[in-house]
């Protein structure tokens, strides 16, 4: 092997230069940066999404059971608010949680027809303002 053999392979092998690690983490960095504040959106997102399907399941439910209860029963009496709680005509706190609630309202609309408004909501969220979710249906006489 002779002088400029040795030279270029040597050379070959010197590795990075203090100047080309410091522009490398400084890109890494600033990518990073850029990044992060998405990273944070994809979660909140996620989280608000999450809250949002569990407290239309929660309404779900209990429209479920009023649907399947029969026309002149008791618990389809008239009455309730979606705005405050209610004797009867809700879940307050919904399932031990005292920031979640379930609220109905049952209104008779003509002698065969019944109209059950069901409010879900939840008073503190860490990723951003109370949520509440209404759903609305008919409870008819017909057999």
């Amino acid at each position: 092997m002779n002088h400029d053999e040795r030279h270029r392979s040597a050379a070959s092998e010197r590795g990075f230069t203090l100047v080309e690690v410091l522009v490398a983490t400084f890109l890494v960095g600033l990518i990073s940066l850029a990044v992060a504040p998405l990273l944070l959106m994809a979660v909140q997102t996620s989280a608000v999404a999450q809250e949002v399907t569990e407290l239309t399941a929660n309404g779900s439910q209990q429209l479920e059971i009023l649907r399947g209860l029969a026309f002149a029963d008791a618990q389809l009496a008239a009455g309730g608010s979606t705005a405050v709680s209610s004797a009867g005509y809700s879940l307050d706190p919904y399932m031990g949680d005292p920031d979640r609630y379930v609220r109905w309202q049952i209104v008779d609309e003509n002698p065969g027809r019944k109209r059950i408004t069901i409010v879900v909501g939840v008073q503190k969220s860490i990723w951003g303002p109370p949520r509440e979710i209404q759903m609305e249906t008919f409870r008819t006489d017909i057999q």
